[in-house]
């Protein structure tokens, strides 16, 4: 009996401080939980029970007393989910939310919406509706699901079970246009594409991008259309270096996307300083305060040289290694940093610089002039032995004259000099006398 008191006091105990509710809760999990002998007094009452019985008794007994002492909270999810379109690619997105009574107010509550099977990136707000752009090129599908949920940094609170909505574009998406540019060197910046059925009647319309409500709205029609070589164009009203979302509209559907702006490529200026080439650009017409990436690539005596990209900003100058016997072709383009709109320019036109005709260099000269001049030593010594009898003729010694003239013998390989008589040539006429009187 002792024993048995023992080991049942901690139930009993556990049991006494725990509210009434307690037990109810606990025999409405599992059945075992229902007999009237597994918790009262003791909790193990009368060692009757099965193994079974004991292991369920206690599994609820923990369950219960987690749920007890400080478990977590579940927020309620948003109702009343919906969706409008404020214009062909702008999204309005709202629901309504109950806040529990026993949430405290110092918790602020968020709500995370969730893109569906697409990568456009994830938002958080802290109202009951958001707001976002939903191009074409950026969301290749005409529908896809949204989720919404609740959410909150308090502990002991966790997100609320996610609501989805499915979304549906306001028309077809199509591919009406290609090569769709807008140059911004100019107070209104001139847009031009090329369609991709002429036959088609494209509208296009256009809006800055901008992050407040307002902004959303702005949807403006693209000015003075015309054509001009299979491109189509038109003028934007201002001009306010930001990204410009456009839209072009047919009747069977629409396609969205962000403009490409380009500028025209800034003039080139290049100076020779000691064995360098100091070049120099004039700033762009837009984008004074941003720092521009100009890409250069060039020919070196016909020889490709690998593109460099540097990052200028003002009046900056960069430098490039000069020979004074090539000639440089050199082109570039320019773009702008991460921290400004992006802007692109076209490839300039090519600009030389240097000899057209390629001098000699020194090396060469230190390589080619001394085998130039021992090919000519070597050639004169070679004339020089094959005609040394006629150069330098052998000359007899005194012995040898000394001896000729004593023995008065011919000697044979030696050049004697003959003495010639002074002769006169007479002509005899004849019955002609020489000389008359």
């Amino acid at each position: 009996g002792v024993k048995r008191v023992i080991e049942c006091a901690p139930a009993a105990i556990a049991a006494r401080a725990l509210p009434g509710r307690f037990f109810g809760a606990v025999r409405s999990l599992h059945p075992v939980c229902r007999s009237s002998a597994v918790i009262p007094g003791c909790f193990l009452s009368g060692f009757n029970m099965t193994a079974a019985q004991m292991i369920a008794a206690l599994c609820c007994a923990s369950a219960l007393l987690a749920r007890a002492f400080g478990a977590d909270h579940v927020l309620p999810a948003p109702t009343s989910l919906d969706y409008k379109w404020i214009s062909l690619f702008t999204l309005n997105l709202t629901w309504s939310w109950n806040r529990p009574e026993n949430l405290p107010p110092s918790c602020v509550v968020e709500y995370f919406i969730h893109h569906v099977d697409h990568k456009k990136s994830n938002a958080k707000t802290t109202q009951t509706y958001y707001s976002d752009d939903y191009l074409t090129e950026e969301v290749p599908s005409d529908w896809w699901e949204l989720s919404v949920q609740t959410t909150t940094s308090c502990s002991g609170w966790n997100r609320s079970q996610p609501v989805i909505k499915t979304i549906t574009r306001p028309k077809k998406r199509v591919e009406l246009v290609k090569d769709f540019k807008c140059y911004i060197d100019s107070k209104s910046p001139n847009c031009s594409w090329i369609p991709v059925n002429p036959s088609t009647k494209v509208d296009v319309s256009y809006r800055y991008h901008g992050e407040k409500e307002e902004g959303f709205k702005g949807v403006q029609k693209c000015a003075d259309a015309y054509w001009s070589h299979g491109r189509g164009g038109c003028f934007l009203k201002a001009n306010s270096f930001l990204p410009v979302l456009v839209v072009a509209e047919s009747p069977t559907g629409i396609a969205s996307f962000e403009a490409k702006l380009v500028i025209g490529v800034t003039e080139l200026s290049v100076k020779e300083e000691e064995g360098y080439l100091s070049l120099a650009w004039s700033l762009p017409a837009v984008g004074q305060m941003c720092t521009w990436t100009y890409c250069l690539w060039y020919k070196e005596c016909n020889k490709d040289i690998p593109p460099q990209c540097y990052d200028i900003k003002g009046n900056d100058t960069k430098t490039i290694p000069y020979k004074k016997c090539c000639e440089y072709k050199i082109q570039y383009n320019l773009t702008t940093t991460a921290h400004c709109p992006k802007v692109t320019s076209d490839n300039s036109k090519v600009t030389s610089y240097g000899n057209t005709m390629p001098c000699i260099q020194t090396n060469m000269v230190a390589i080619v002039l001394p085998i130039l001049f021992c090919f000519c030593v070597f050639l004169s010594i070679y004339c020089f032995n094959r005609n040394k009898d006629i150069l330098c003729p052998k000359i007899p010694n005194h012995f040898e004259i000394k001896s000729l003239i004593r023995d008065k013998k011919p000697q044979t390989g030696i050049v004697m000099p003959e003495p010639v008589e002074n002769t006169e040539s007479v002509i005899a006429i004849p019955n002609k006398c020489l000389y008359e009187a």
